[in-house]
């Protein structure tokens, strides 16, 4: 008996230094690509991490259901039942073009972030701010309202040495400054082209358009100048949650002192941005300019390659509205609601046989391949590099 003790326990010493090795592995795997104060933060990476981006699979296939569907209502209601592919779509100056217009769109989205960051004062290499620009297309067409792809991208770039504050000042300075762009224009549009909106045309939904643009910038406008308003709005919600006994007293002040310094990194980084160094931001806002550009000279190509001679301000003018009710649809990555107001608005601009081809040609375009590629990214990032690490001498 205290032989088969002595073993049982020599294996369990086994066992057990077994898993200290493997933990020490991984620890070292990670202190390669963080600092000590970011190691202990990450050392659930594998689990933790593997468990998202599995369900982030999953609600992949949640949302290609969502957009056949629309996508087959479309064909069934805009259509009447009716495709056409016409042979000059198939032509090899036609895709030629669009490849290029893809490659240029997926650069200008990667340049926007990474002058973004330049202007912050940090640096990442471009071929990595690639790699987040494909996860953040997967993972924000997979979550609603397109919230997951900056806390992926946030988590990425905090795993380069950005802290977790700055880094979400990154990426929300990216999206606002697109935001921006959209919601100045979609009310000038409509305003002024009340023809060609006519399902937008009623007061109200004019003056709630306009409302919410005005709010949007105020909202930008508070995070810039005016941290303290969120800081005592979060002190009043955590004393809530403490008087309903949700967060306990002890963790009362840690919490709020933690969050409170990343709302000071992350008002801090969009200060930076303004004045650390001027010409990387002029150069983000000039990229992203292009990026939406590039993003509605899509339709321009596929409008044209249908042989439709649709002026081109007319179709960058649906595009700008289209992209502007996306921001509000609850499901993910906007499905159903992109495709649906995208045939709504352009079956005033091509015949009805049309519609389903010119939609589903821009979804694959602007969203399908992007999303493919990313997933492949994602996999690899975290499962590849996972066990790249664990096996680590």
């Amino acid at each position: 008996m205290g032989a088969m003790a002595g073993r049982g326990a020599a294996g369990m010493v086994k066992h057990s230094t077994s898993i200290k090795l493997k933990g020490l592995s991984f620890a070292w795997f990670l202190r390669k690509a963080n600092d000590d104060m970011m190691i202990k933060g990450l050392q659930h990476f594998p689990l933790h991490v593997a468990r998202k981006v599995t369900g982030y699979f999953g609600l992949a296939v949640l949302f290609f259901a969502l957009s056949f569907t629309t996508l087959y209502f479309v064909h069934h209601y805009f259509s009447a039942g009716r495709l056409r592919i016409p042979s000059s779509l198939l032509s090899a100056n036609v895709i030629g073009s669009l490849a290029v217009l893809l490659v240029l769109y997926f650069l200008a989205d990667g340049l926007r972030l990474y002058c973004v960051i330049r202007a912050m004062g940090f640096r990442i290499a471009f071929p990595y701010i690639v790699k987040l620009v494909f996860v953040n297309i997967f993972v924000s067409n997979v979550t609603p309202l397109a919230t997951g792809g900056g806390v992926v991208q946030v988590y990425f770039m905090r795993r380069k040495g950005m802290p977790i504050g700055e880094a979400t000042a990154a990426t929300s300075i990216r999206t606002i400054l697109a935001a921006l762009i959209l919601f100045t224009l979609t009310p000038v549009i409509i305003w002024t082209e009340p023809n060609q909106f006519r399902m937008f045309f009623h007061r109200n939904l004019l003056y709630g358009i306009t409302g919410v643009s005005c709010a949007y910038l105020a909202v930008f406008w508070i995070i810039l100048c005016k941290m303290r308003i969120i800081k005592r709005w979060m002190f009043r919600v955590l004393v809530l949650l403490n008087a309903m006994n949700l967060v306990p007293r002890p963790r009362f002040r840690s919490w709020f002192l933690k969050v409170s310094g990343e709302l000071d990194l992350f008002s801090d980084g969009f200060k930076r941005y303004f004045r650390n160094s001027p010409g990387w931001a002029v150069l983000s806002v000039f990229f992203t300019a292009l990026f939406l550009l590039l993003l509605f000279s899509f339709s321009i190509v596929l409008v044209r390659a249908l042989g439709y001679q649709v002026p081109v301000l007319t179709v960058l003018a649906f595009q700008v509205v289209v992209t502007f009710f996306m921001y509000f649809a609850p499901t993910p990555g906007a499905t159903g609601v992109a495709e649906g107001g995208y045939g709504l608005l352009f079956a005033q601009l091509v015949q009805k046989q049309d519609i389903t081809l010119l939609t589903l040609a821009w979804r694959l375009l602007t969203i399908y391949v992007g999303m493919a590629i990313g997933i492949a990214v994602m996999y690899r990032e975290v499962f590849q590099r996972d066990k790249a690490g664990l096996n680590e001498p």
